[in-house]
């Protein structure tokens, strides 16, 4: 007999109460395909990145689509050694109720290590993965937060210098 299949973003946060809109779009997997596909700015987006610990813990970082990731502060966040990350396959995604190019920091996995850039919670009404490369959820940045309690917080992106008008 097979186990369930996972349930997805979208649903975790359906049974939390949380409002959010999920927008459909073409199979995209970079942020900058999601943006041009839904007609936003690549900084109302947030990406994240899915890492596997050595305990075979998953690990997702949120961070501003338009930023770059700083690894070793991630696993300093997370306590763990930056050797210690690997990126997760799709077959640790899918335990999750997720797919490569829809990865969503809201997870039915409750082991799940989430840390998001401190940035986040300041960017507004944004756009991240709904664990489909198919559709993406549009959020309030502060509820998409509030969303995973047991998340933490921490300077884990390096942020593009905005250049004068």
């Amino acid at each position: 007999m097979n186990a369930p299949a996972p349930i997805g973003p979208p649903e975790v946060l359906a049974a939390l109460g949380v409002s959010f809109r999920l927008r459909a779009h073409p199979d995209v997997v970079s942020p900058v395909e999601v943006c041009a596909a839904l007609g936003v700015p690549l900084e109302r987006t947030v990406k994240t990145l899915a890492f596997v610990t050595s305990e075979d813990r998953l690990l997702l970082a949120a961070l501003p689509g338009h930023a770059r990731l700083r690894y070793s502060a991630l696993a300093r966040a997370a306590g763990i050694r930056r050797a210690d990350l690997s990126p997760a396959d799709a077959g640790r995604l899918a335990r999750a109720g997720m797919q490569p190019g829809g990865v969503c920091p809201v997870s039915a996995d409750r082991a799940a290590v989430v840390v998001f850039d401190e940035s986040v919670s300041s960017l507004g009404r944004v756009h991240c993965g709904s664990g489909r490369p198919d559709s993406s959820i549009e959020i309030e940045a502060a509820e998409l937060l509030a969303a995973v309690p047991a998340a933490r917080t921490a300077p884990i992106a390096d942020l593009p210098a905005i250049e004068p008008a």
